[in-house]
């Protein structure tokens, strides 16, 4: 018996030690759009250094801000081939790692979304009409279920339309591409 718990100590201590070299080895989530934010903001893991240096062009002062990577202008925008205009939701960490309604597990760092009638697999821009962002994620699971929503986003979705600390939005949803 003594032999046995001298072994499991010894297990217990290799575990506890070698805890932060495994903790390294899980990635950070990167929030992307197809291309349009800067990788090189984001924050480098421990033991990679820093981020790569951007070349002078790409620096700019206060006064003379980047466009942005989305439309910005409101009074521009057109809702006429709108498919469905309402409010949306987002939904992350409760159903994080859940199955979807078409079977892919639901993760709340992919640019993904729920709708009640359009077929799974379809592919929407879905606008927030108080500030003119727009983010193009694919249909995977069915929803809202609360009254007066039309669409419940994927949190990464909702971090592109800058409504996560609001909650919900207005957003206008266009239909990009149907499933064959």
């Amino acid at each position: 018996m003594r032999a046995c718990r001298k072994c499991t100590g010894l297990v217990w201590t290799i575990l506890v030690l070698s805890l932060p070299t495994l903790s390294q080895c899980v990635p950070s989530p990167i929030y992307k759009s197809h291309g349009n934010r800067d990788s090189s903001r984001t924050p480098p893991r421990s033991g990679q250094g820093p981020p790569p240096a951007r070349p002078a062009s790409a620096m700019v002062d206060a006064a003379n801000r980047p466009a942005p990577a989305h439309p910005v202008d409101v009074s521009e925008l057109d809702t006429s081939g709108a498919y469905q205009i309402g409010v949306a939701s987002y939904y992350g960490k409760k159903f994080h790692g859940r199955k979807t309604a078409n079977g892919e597990v639901f993760n709340m760092y992919k640019l993904t979304a729920a709708h009640r009638v359009l077929p799974l697999g379809t592919e929407v821009r879905v606008t927030n009409l108080s500030n003119g962002r727009w983010v193009e994620v694919k249909v995977n699971d069915r929803g809202p279920f609360i009254e007066g929503r039309v669409r419940d986003l994927s949190f990464a979705a909702a971090l592109e339309l800058e409504m996560v600390q609001a909650g919900t939005s207005e957003v206008m949803i266009e239909i990009l591409k149907t499933p064959k």
